[in-house]
């Protein structure tokens, strides 16, 4: 049983929008043991399952921005219940985790640099280099 996660999470027809959603499915392609990947286009209440099962896990998100590369934050459960869906965060999530199950995982939003968000497929280059990066810093972060 994988005690790590990934969430990569957005929207793959918005170009950049998708960045966490290529990421993680990337990752899926990779051998990582221990590791459980899902990529999903937002995140859903039934994820909270899997958080409970996680010591640690790495959300991957478009960010709003275009520079840093990837904004790295570390996270704790929301205060309350909120409401899950587009326009949700993981501390929701989280905290749902925490409520349902008892346990929330240690747990980091990253954020990818984005330029791009209209209608398309493919990422810009610099969402491109943010995936790079962010490769990297959710390997750090789960080792």
């Amino acid at each position: 049983m994988e005690r790590l996660g990934v969430i990569g999470y957005g929207n793959t027809l918005r170009s950049d929008d998708g960045a966490g959603y290529r990421l993680a499915e990337r990752l899926q392609g990779e051998a990582w043991p221990g590791v459980a990947v899902l990529a999903c286009h937002q995140l859903t209440p039934e994820l909270a399952a899997d958080l409970a099962q996680w010591e640690k896990v790495v959300f991957l998100d478009a960010g709003l921005q275009s520079s840093p590369l990837v904004i790295v934050e570390s996270l704790t459960p929301a205060p309350g219940l909120g409401t899950l869906g587009h326009s949700s965060d993981p501390r929701e999530l989280l905290r749902l985790s925490q409520w349902l199950y008892g346990k929330a995982p240690e747990a980091w939003w990253l954020k990818l640099a984005t330029v791009n968000l209209e209608l398309g497929e493919t990422l810009s280059p610099l969402t491109e280099k943010a995936q790079l990066e962010a490769l990297a810093l959710t390997r750090s972060l789960l080792s």
